[in-house]
């Protein structure tokens, strides 16, 4: 006679096959599924930064480039990121000045239909919300159901059917359970502050949360400061995006900035020399550089810069949480000083600075970097006596001390907010 615990057994496991072989051919990432069809650039954790149209599958997703790239032996057309690889994404962005008229259309009524929902779509997401609940209540089921029937059966359960039942637990789940979060849940459509771990240090970066699943966060019109090179080429140039132009008279240097985002200025490099200038050039600003003296006119000029850039923005969880909600959006601060994980060569660091300084005391732009790593590490109070030593000097700043009085006043709206009430 046939045990009816081994046909229960066997009627699970078909059942629970069937739901998992289903699921997993059909479940795409809610949030990543908002960016299929547009052209993304994709940030990996190592730093390396792909970019094309994705187009998005169940197994990981397709970045198909604009034009065909020649390797050394090859020529390619596309990258493919498969799921297993999710982990390694830093973020994947979406730049709006880069839209076309047809995506920035879709986008607008995704928005539209995301912040001012009609009764359908409100209903839709709360049954979801619903289902994300349910799965997470099936899983612990499933395990429940396990155990009694591996103790009621005669011959037991093996370990590798344990795994299996493991396996399947976890694969339902996943795919349909977007763990839905009544804290989260309160602040979709709502400007939020998210910290993002970028290799040691965490970022406070200001957007509007659109979604989030168990494994990113969709926020819109994020202000982010991408790195960027500018080589002089002669004696005019400016960048492919038309949001910085240098000119070139002798041995000075005229940045303008013509774009409608401020820029920040880290680094002059000539040649081998390399001269930290720590200053913002907002919209239609202008300020002089002065080279070293004697450099030739065929000279080797690079300007380190960050570029405010309006983007969406996928980030993973793994690395990225919603801290605070913003009433508002303080323009002043999109270089955020951000804090340090780990304070090895941030010490090391702080020293030859401060030796520096010794050495230099009117350097205001050693200052500036002095104060900043101070911050980091949290050493507030003396983070901001740097910040006003540069400030008594700032006829020595590119940009007259605009950096300073900025990151001061944020270190001091951070420091208010740190304190305990009393």
């Amino acid at each position: 006679m046939i045990d009816s615990t081994l046909i229960l057994t066997a009627l699970l496991l078909l059942g629970g096959a069937l739901v998992s072989g289903y699921l997993r051919g059909h479940a795409r990432d809610r949030v990543l599924r908002d960016f299929a069809g547009y052209h993304v650039t994709l940030e990996r954790t190592d730093g390396r930064l792909v970019w094309g149209k994705m187009a998005l599958h169940t197994t990981g997703m397709e970045l198909i480039y604009r034009s065909d790239v020649q390797d050394e032996h090859h020529v390619e057309t596309s990258y493919i990121v498969y799921r297993d690889e999710y982990p390694k994404i830093q973020a994947i962005y979406r730049y709006c000045d880069q839209m076309q008229g047809r995506e920035w259309e879709r986008r607008q009524r995704e928005l539209e239909r995301s912040f001012h929902p009609d009764f359908w779509h409100r209903l839709l997401r709360r049954l979801r919300n619903v289902g994300s609940l349910v799965m997470d209540s099936m899983g612990q089921a499933i395990g429940i159901l396990v155990g009694q029937v591996q103790s009621r059966s005669r011959h037991g359960i093996t370990s590798s059917g344990e795994e299996y039942y493991a396996e399947l637990s976890r694969s339902i789940v996943g795919y349909v359970g977007t763990s839905y979060d009544p804290l989260l849940e309160r602040y979709v459509g709502t400007r939020v502050v998210v910290e993002v771990t970028e290799g040691d240090v965490v970022y406070e970066h200001v957007g509007i949360l659109k979604d989030y699943t168990a494994d990113f966060f969709e926020i819109l019109d994020v202000h982010y400061p991408n790195q960027s090179a500018i080589q002089l080429r002669g004696e005019v140039d400016c960048s492919d995006d038309g949001y910085i132009c240098v000119r070139r008279e002798g041995e000075t240097l005229y940045v303008s900035n013509p774009g409608a985002a401020s820029l920040f200025l880290q680094r002059l490099r000539v040649g081998d020399q390399a001269k930290s200038l720590q200053a913002v050039l907002d919209k239609d600003d202008n300020l002089e550089l002065h080279l070293p003296e004697g450099t030739a006119a065929d000279a080797e000029i690079e300007l380190g810069v960050k570029v405010i850039r309006h983007l969406d923005w996928i980030v993973p969880r793994a690395h990225a949480l919603i801290r605070h909600k913003a009433e508002r959006y303080d323009p002043d601060q999109v270089f955020d000083i951000g804090f340090v994980l780990r304070l090895d060569h941030t010490v090391d660091d702080e020293e030859r600075y401060v030796k520096l300084l010794k050495e230099d005391p009117a350097n205001a732009a050693y200052a500036v970097e002095l104060a900043q790593l101070l911050f980091r590490r949290g050493a507030i109070d003396v983070a901001e006596r740097w910040f006003q030593h540069a400030l008594e000097h700032r006829q020595h700043l590119a940009d007259g001390g605009k950096l300073a009085e900025r990151q001061l006043a944020y270190l001091r709206r951070k420091r208010g907010a740190r304190r305990p009430a009393a």
